[in-house]
């Protein structure tokens, strides 16, 4: 064999062998990127399970307080109209009658946010379909600017310092009460409603807890 055919020989295997290598080293690329694909799905899948968990709650909770809510405000409308049966003002402290319109308090409904704060922040969320992700949000956010926010307003209207002790007119404090509890319980209805939509789409979605 002369050195010309030697000198190709040595080159295609050196070729075939680089090649191999450059093929190994992307196939590796390759397999990397798809365990970390497999990775960050079964992360996005176990914290939007945790999260189908919570809304599921959430809806037990809201259910839970939404007629009673509904019962003060009816309880509140009796009372207005006694007052209104008396043919004049009513003055008297608006605290001594919360007892008898709210038998359990303001009974806040005790939602919770922390896993899908949780799975915002650790769950590889950029996985899934962005209906999914945008939809949760949504849901999440009318939890706090809705039920939330108007039960923290009630919260600050009825104890919101000695005021509520003195004597004032009663049918101006009871109907501002009323107008609270009925917004509150209105947006309880809704949110319950946007949740059980919400949880159809993650289970459409593979993303129940089953």
């Amino acid at each position: 064999m002369s050195k010309t055919s030697s000198a190709r020989a040595w080159l295609g295997r050196a070729v075939i062998e680089a090649a191999l290598i450059v093929f190994a080293v992307v196939l590796g690329f390759v397999v990397n990127e798809w365990r970390e694909d497999v990775s960050d799905r079964r992360a996005a899948e176990a914290a939007m399970g945790r999260v189908v968990a919570e809304i599921e709650t959430n809806i037990a909770q809201l259910e839970a307080v939404v007629d009673y809510h509904e019962s003060v405000v009816e309880r509140i409308d009796e009372r207005l109209a006694e007052i209104a049966a008396a043919g004049e003002p009513v003055r008297g402290v608006a605290f001594d009658e919360f007892g008898e319109l709210m038998p359990r308090g303001v009974n806040a409904p005790g939602l919770s946010s922390f896993a899908w704060q949780h799975a915002q922040q650790h769950g590889r969320l950029d996985v899934l379909p962005y209906a999914v992700v945008a939809g949760t949000a949504r849901v999440y956010g009318m939890q706090a600017s809705g039920v939330e926010a108007t039960w923290r307003q009630i919260v600050e209207l009825l104890f919101a310092g000695p005021q509520v002790m003195r004597e004032q007119d009663l049918e101006a404090s009871l109907r501002f009460t009323q107008i609270g509890f009925g917004e509150l319980a209105s947006q309880e209805r809704f949110l319950i409603d946007q949740y059980r939509r919400l949880l159809e789409d993650l289970r459409e979605a593979g993303l129940d807890r089953g």
